[in-house]
């Protein structure tokens, strides 16, 4: 499942998640994590996405069909999930499920910081120094 932001016409925030089978709960799940309630939701006319209506303040399904249409009215969706396909074909060679949601999560971590640049040494001491220690067979589970 894949959310974008944007203000205007350019991508601000994204976020990914891994889901085993794309349902009303999962869908519902991601947007308590990532939306907040007064967030316009644009979506294409699935109908899963019903359970935004709940969620957020102003659901406004589109119905695409799907191709060319659907990456016309959600272009910056379609160019993220390309990129992402294209990052973990081109520089990890191909991910396992098990791992998936991690390079997601990394993905979008660069992704949502990449105008930051001046605050990153700052922000990754901070976050090191708040962070308990992982271990190397913690890393492998």
């Amino acid at each position: 499942v894949v959310a974008v932001e944007t203000p205007g016409d350019k991508p601000r925030f994204a976020a990914m998640r891994q889901v085993s089978r794309v349902s009303g709960d999962e869908i519902k799940a991601m947007a308590q994590a990532c939306l907040a309630p007064e967030v316009v939701a644009r979506t294409d006319g699935w109908q899963a996405y019903r359970v935004l209506n709940s969620k957020s303040s102003f659901h406004v399904p589109i119905v695409t069909g799907s191709g060319k249409n659907a990456v016309r009215l959600f272009p910056w969706v379609h160019t993220l999930i390309a990129n992402v396909k294209g990052n973990i074909r081109g520089v990890y060679h191909g991910v396992s499920d098990k791992h998936l949601s991690r390079y997601l999560a990394e993905f979008c971590y660069r992704f949502n910081r990449r105008f930051w640049e001046p605050q990153m040494f700052n922000r990754m001491i901070t976050a090191c120094l708040n962070t308990q220690t992982v271990t190397f067979s913690e890393l492998r589970q």
